[in-house]
């Protein structure tokens, strides 16, 4: 079994929820694997991983970063609906069973956080990262805050993941302090789905005009 949850660099409360799961999945700590999906960032440290998941999970289950960049380690899988070829990390696509976690937010260009893109661009490789990220679709404005029907980037990042997707996602929303609010757990798409309205009607407002914007140098 592999367990796909976020790096460092995303607010995940992997010290709670990486236990409750192992705790309550039937499967022996000897096969789960917990892949960090990096996406094109640079891979934790052991001192970062400990951290964030607690010298108990460290010496529980075997944790690796994933690398964009290894070609030995990303598979293609397939082509999504939208001609994106589709590399995975091979932990994550050879394993018998996949978890998804994550958490929930508005996203300024993929709507919302999580969901599928804890698998793409989470454990993709680079040339499917770079064509998820592609200038027409960021700059669409249909990929901006908050929007999921008509999002191309969401689109495509769904599409890539269909190709080969998790069994079951957890995903949070969070407050400010960084507590649990809530949980969204089952079909990576509709549980996600869920999340994101209650994300868009706790947090986010309308507004008649956009806020100036200033730039200094």
């Amino acid at each position: 079994m592999t367990i796909v949850t976020s790096d460092g660099t995303r607010a995940v409360p992997n010290r709670q929820l990486i236990p409750w799961i192992l705790d309550t999945i039937p499967c022996a700590d000897d096969q789960v694997t917990v892949l960090l999906g990096t996406g094109t960032h640079r891979p934790n440290t052991p001192e970062e991983i400990e951290a964030m998941f607690g010298p108990d999970v460290v010496r529980r289950v075997r944790i690796v970063n994933h690398t964009a960049y290894d070609q030995e380690t990303n598979i293609l899988v397939g082509t999504s609906a939208c001609g994106t070829p589709v590399y995975l990390d091979r932990d994550y696509v050879e394993a018998d069973k996949r978890i998804v976690v994550g958490f929930i937010e508005p996203h300024f260009f993929a709507g919302f956080s999580g969901g599928p893109k804890g698998v793409a661009p989470g454990v993709a490789g680079i040339d499917t990262i770079h064509r998820l990220h592609r200038a027409e679709i960021i700059g669409h404005p249909s990929s901006t805050w908050g929007v999921l029907d008509g999002n191309l980037l969401h689109e495509e990042v769904c599409e890539a993941v269909a190709v080969c997707p998790p069994d079951f996602m957890v995903n949070v929303t969070l407050n400010g302090q960084k507590e649990i609010t809530g949980f969204y757990v089952g079909h990576h798409l509709k549980a996600h789905r869920e999340g994101c309205d209650s994300v868009k009607a706790s947090s986010m407002a309308p507004v008649d005009e956009a806020f100036p914007l200033v730039i200094t140098s």
